[in-house]
């Protein structure tokens, strides 16, 4: 490969402002810049030009679409860095594209730092690869001991995220870099060389083990191991001389944490989606063929049928609202528009659109304020969706016959709205999940509930966004209580205030 073709980067979009976005930053940053509108111009280029160092590509092409282009590009240069652009950014997306190659996923818009980033990470990236595979191939004839080799390697290992380290035939670990260190010595590393089993990793040792056997052969052993907190990705490879005898083994350690949590986070996805909404489509299907066959038994009855359908989809709509949040607060897409708000004309908005749910329950709903509580500086929409939704679990989990009460006090610095209910109630251990992404107490009080689990997640988030907190004290049997705190802000003041809340104060209306 020709020493250019490292700052030649191909931009692939069929927006032409897109296009020359991309170009003029990547050329104050000294790349080469080719662009085209289509992936077959793009494909045809690469031919005709040779190799790029990477290529932004949109996954909304016409003809062929983003992905198929990246399969067909790696299959020409499989060295080439794909970085997806896209303003359809997804969960699942993302997941797809890394599947077929790309190597980093920039959602539009974008500054010019967040495209330069993953821009100039590839490229070192695809520099280092190809630079250990050319070792790589220089050494595989003339290995003779790791150890010796420590000093000339470490430079391309140190710079790997990835934890490598290198055993000898003997069990003991000869070389290691700075990843590989802090994954198993977090409170300093251990001197070299060092027998394998003070790794104190069993499933690591094993790997090894195996890797060093005689018997092994050419062979190269994956798994996943959990250390400490984190779950990795080993992949051992034993070291084999000309005559064919084992010199060693190497190990590398990649994190795969955050994609084993978003693997959890889709499967516990799917599955909610899979009940959720097939269920409620069911009931909607049912109850509007009720209506069509005239099997209601008269007008009456055919608008408390539509009536219960119209709510149904009322709850698939909230549940597409929270998705749409939480996947805009997930891209940073997520934006507040702070105005001065009345808090107790908020609460009352809040209060009042749930009053029917309430009733429909037989459930006492109550607020209770001072005669003038404060203004603050609020997203009034995103604070409005807070309050109804914790009054609306209250309601949801709470017995006919009970009350539910929401109260505001407040200080100089701080408003405090708690929404208290005499509802089942939670144990410790739920209390601990009961704010995290698709998060559902499950027990025979709550079977039957409707709900997606985001509905405190986004609470949370809106809260903290608002420099806020939000509090759970709840008791099994007894009922629970979410006190939500914000701080007092207007245009005229200045930067929030220090340290936690006083005690604040409050009068029944």
């Amino acid at each position: 490969m020709s020493g250019e073709s490292t700052r030649h980067v191909l931009v692939v979009d069929d927006e032409r402002i897109i296009r020359e976005g991309c170009r003029r930053v990547l050329e104050r940053d000294g790349f080469q810049v080719v662009t085209s509108e289509n992936s077959e111009s793009a494909l045809r280029l690469i031919d005709r030009r040779g190799r790029f160092c990477a290529a932004l590509v949109d996954l909304k092409l016409p003809g062929m679409d983003g992905i198929e282009f990246i399969v067909r590009m790696r299959q020409v240069d499989e060295d080439i860095v794909p970085i997806v652009i896209t303003g359809y950014a997804s969960i699942e997306t993302a997941i797809e594209a890394t599947r077929k190659g790309a190597y980093s996923y920039v959602p539009k818009p974008f500054t010019p730092e967040e495209l330069l980033l993953p821009v100039r990470q590839g490229v070192e990236k695809r520099a280092l690869a190809i630079e250990a595979r050319a070792l790589r191939e220089e050494r595989e004839r003339h290995l003779l001991d790791l150890a010796f080799e420590r000093s000339r390697c470490r430079s391309v290992i140190q710079c790997m995220r990835d934890g490598v380290l290198v055993a000898n035939r003997e069990g003991n670990v000869v070389l290691r870099n700075e990843a590989a260190g802090a994954i198993f010595y977090p409170e300093g590393p251990a001197e070299l060389p060092a027998p394998v089993s003070e790794l104190r990793c069993p499933k690591l040792e094993n790997l090894l083990t195996d890797t060093l056997s005689p018997q092994s052969g050419t062979i190269v052993l994956t798994t996943e191991i959990p250390i400490h907190k984190a779950v990795y990705m080993a992949t051992a490879s034993p070291v084999i001389s000309d005559n064919g005898q084992s010199l060693g083994a190497v190990a590398v350690l990649r994190d795969i944490t955050e994609w084993k949590k978003l693997e959890e986070t889709k499967s516990v996805f799917v599955g909610m989606v899979a009940h959720e909404v097939k269920n409620p489509l069911a009931a909607i299907e049912g109850l509007l063929n009720v209506v069509l066959d005239d099997a209601a038994g008269g007008p009456a009855e055919e608008r408390d049928l539509l009536r219960r359908a119209l709510a149904r989809a009322g709850a698939l709509r909230c549940m597409v609202s929270e998705l749409i949040s939480l996947m805009a607060m997930d891209t940073g897409r997520f934006a507040l528009r702070r105005t001065p708000c009345e808090i107790r004309g908020l609460i009352q908005e809040a209060v009042d659109a749930c009053r029917d749910q309430a009733e429909q329950k037989s459930i006492e709903l109550r607020l209770e304020s001072g005669e003038s509580p404060p203004t603050a500086l609020l997203d009034r929409n995103a604070v409005l969706t807070v309050f109804s939704n914790l009054i609306d679990n209250a309601i949801k989990y709470s017995p006919s016959g009970t009350c539910v009460c929401v109260r505001i006090a407040w200080d100089k610095s701080f408003v405090r709205v708690a929404v208290q209910d005499q509802g089942i109630g939670m144990t410790a251990a739920e209390q601990r999940n009961v704010f995290d992404e698709f998060y559902r107490v499950k027990n025979e009080s709550t079977r039957g509930i409707p709900g997606t689990g985001l509905g405190l997640t986004l609470a949370r988030r809106i809260v903290e966004m608002h420099h806020g907190t939000i509090h759970l004290e709840s008791t099994p049997g007894k009922g629970s209580r979410f006190t939500v705190t914000l701080p007092i802000q207007t245009e005229h003041m200045g930067p929030l205030s220090e340290g936690p809340p006083a005690p604040p104060r409050s009068r029944v209306t």
